[in-house]
């Protein structure tokens, strides 16, 4: 069994589309020269409706920093008469346990903005929103969603996990306690839209205070172990993203 744990406040669903990814082993060597920190990287994913078309973009972005790992996600997507933009930015140390981590959603006139400070030492994380902090504890080496995502794809680019097993479980923490179920299958060639994608297909199962999700990931067997392509289903249809 495989246990991290992140603190975080909402889980948008189109965030989903990008942020499918199962909880990981704790790091056993820096990120300073695995490629998308070292190098840098910007991916942009087309967000598609159940037909194809195009409902908005994501962009995910690293960089390292010095001593810090620098992480930012923005997603736009126009619903009708509801257009939605949310933006999320992550400081983290090079074992990607995180120092800082903001979001701000934005969902027709409705705005809402979140900060967390962690405190990796003493293992507390403050929360603010609205003018109002908490404080709560921690386990070693919290993630938060962004931080989370780059270490798993650097955990399976340096084969620090099983994927060869039939099935793996994690636990982590965003604003409840989530578990997550993931079997990594033979690769594999997805059409989205107009694209074919060829990957190594991630199912994954999320179980916690929302209810139950599940959702594919398609991901690059490169140095990078970059995402491709994800599907998740939702009640009325199944939505996807692509990278562009």
């Amino acid at each position: 069994m495989n246990r991290a744990t992140l603190s975080g406040g909402a889980w948008p669903a189109v965030l989903l589309l990008l942020l499918g990814f199962p909880a990981g082993l704790l790091a056993q060597a820096g990120s300073s020269s695995w490629p998308p920190v070292a190098s840098g990287e910007k991916l942009r994913f087309n967000l598609l409706w159940p037909s194809g078309f195009s409902l908005g973009e994501a962009v995910l972005e690293a960089s390292g920093t010095g001593e810090q790992i620098q992480l930012q996600a923005t997603v736009q997507a126009d619903l009708p008469q509801h257009p939605i933009e949310y933006s999320f930015s992550s400081s983290a140390d090079e074992q990607l346990c995180s120092l800082r981590y903001r979001e701000t959603l934005r969902e027709g006139n409705n705005t809402r903005e979140t900060s967390y400070e962690f405190d990796q030492e003493n293992h507390k994380v403050r929360r603010t929103e609205g003018g109002q902090s908490s404080e709560s504890s921690i386990p070693e080496c919290a993630r938060d969603p962004l931080a989370l995502l780059y270490h798993f794809r650097r955990q399976i680019s340096f084969h620090q996990l099983p994927i060869g097993t039939p099935e793996a479980v994690g636990a982590f923490y965003l604003g409840g306690e989530y578990t997550t179920r993931y079997e990594a299958i033979t690769p594999e060639t997805v059409q989205l839209g107009t694209k074919e994608w060829a990957g190594d297909r991630f199912l994954i199962r999320v179980e916690g205070p929302g209810g139950d999700r599940g959702f594919e990931v398609w991901i690059r067997p490169d140095t990078a172990r970059t995402p491709v392509a994800v599907r998740i289903l939702f009640p009325l249809a199944i939505f996807s993203a692509e990278l562009e």
